[in-house]
């Protein structure tokens, strides 16, 4: 089960990465053809050779193939900077980062000139500035795309471009509602600095957790995260359950890690509930997708049920009925529920893992 899980995450892992390299290659490659288009899209053959300085065989044509051959070489490398090595140093200074990129793309330019031309002298000079500029200009673009595509989140990268939720949508989902416990005398015992590095290392575990199930993460609150999935056809709700336990697996087999660093293993309780949530693009100045409807009430509520201080997850009624014959999981009523601003849900239920391979010890 284990090594199935490993086996998963690291596909879902890898088409990721590969999604992410793709689209640097495109932005690359368009805007690489893009600048090729403005510079000698008016020129003839015999003025193209005259104002650029070039050998005779050099053709438009000729231009366009190089131009797609270099960015695509240049955006090798450049997505390899992006998804590991920028990563690795994000928490150094601004300056310092700018530095390094706008090295890198000034060596790759000299780099791919020298190995197409073999003799950098025969260059026009402002050409070569021209391009450098423009590659700077990309490169800075590319960098604002990646961020924005991290900040609002896998699943809503498209649809924010698409303006899919300019008028309101009704879509049927799934939310997780995960909160850290005791999380106010962890803050008083660490300090807000060092809870801080301790919450990024959670929730840094928990996109691998989210990305091994196809979540979408909906938004950070403090030292809570809000966890959706679409239920379109064939979506399997035991799922969500699976992600939470995967997550707390994950943080046990950090154990060490953590109780050395920060001198505590963190402990997690969830709730669930599905149903059917407006979605709309909302803001200004600031824009965000957000979702409104009862189903995130509810399970905003139901979550404050855990109250013994372990790892627990509750799920709402509406939720249960999609997974009450699971054979890995038993439930366990809670009646009679007095839930505040929500009179008519009077049912909730404990889940408990009972045929699985998830570590006994965060059970």
């Amino acid at each position: 089960m284990k090594r199935l899980q490993l086996k998963k995450w690291n596909y879902n892992k890898k088409m990721y990465n590969l999604k992410e390299l793709l689209l640097i290659a495109f932005l690359w490659i368009g805007a690489a053809l893009l600048f090729v288009f403005i510079k000698i899209n008016d020129l003839s053959e015999f003025r193209l050779t005259e104002v650029y300085q070039v050998q005779h065989w050099v053709s438009t044509v000729r231009i366009y193939i190089i131009a797609f051959l270099l960015s695509g070489l240049i955006s090798i490398p450049m997505g390899i900077m992006h998804l590991f090595v920028y990563p690795a140093i994000n928490k150094q200074s601004f300056g310092f980062i700018l530095r390094i990129r706008l090295l890198n793309i000034l060596l790759l330019i000299v780099y791919y000139f020298f190995i197409f031309n073999g003799n950098l002298h025969s260059f026009n000079f402002s050409l070569i500035m021209s391009i450098s500029v423009y590659a700077v200009l990309i490169e800075s673009f590319i960098t604002i795309i990646l961020l924005l595509k991290r900040n609002l989140g896998v699943g809503f990268f498209s649809d924010f471009f698409k303006s899919n939720y300019l008028n309101p949508s009704k879509e049927e989902r799934v939310f997780m509602f995960l909160d850290m416990i005791d999380s106010t005398p962890l803050i008083q015992h660490l300090g807000s600095y060092e809870f801080s590095n301790l919450m990024q290392d959670c929730f840094a575990d928990l996109s691998d957790a989210v990305m091994e199930y196809n979540g979408i993460i909906y938004q950070f609150v403090g030292d809570e995260a809000v966890i959706t999935w679409k239920t379109k056809h064939g979506f399997r709700f035991s799922n969500s359950l699976d992600f939470y336990y995967s997550y707390l697996c994950i943080l046990e087999s950090k154990k060490d890690y953590y109780t050395q660093k920060y001198g505590v293993l963190p402990k997690f309780r969830a709730a669930v509930n599905s149903g059917e949530v407006t979605i709309a693009l909302v803001g200004d100045i600031k824009r965000e997708i957000a979702y409104y409807g009862n189903v995130l009430n509810t399970c905003s509520r139901i979550q404050k049920l855990s109250d013994n201080g372990q790892n627990q997850i509750i799920i709402s009624e509406s939720f249960f009925k999609h997974v009450q014959y699971s054979d890995n999981y038993s439930f366990l009523a809670l009646t009679d529920l007095k839930l505040k601003g929500i009179p008519d849900i009077k049912t909730a239920y404990v889940v408990k893992p009972i045929r699985t391979n998830f570590n006994r010890s965060v059970l």
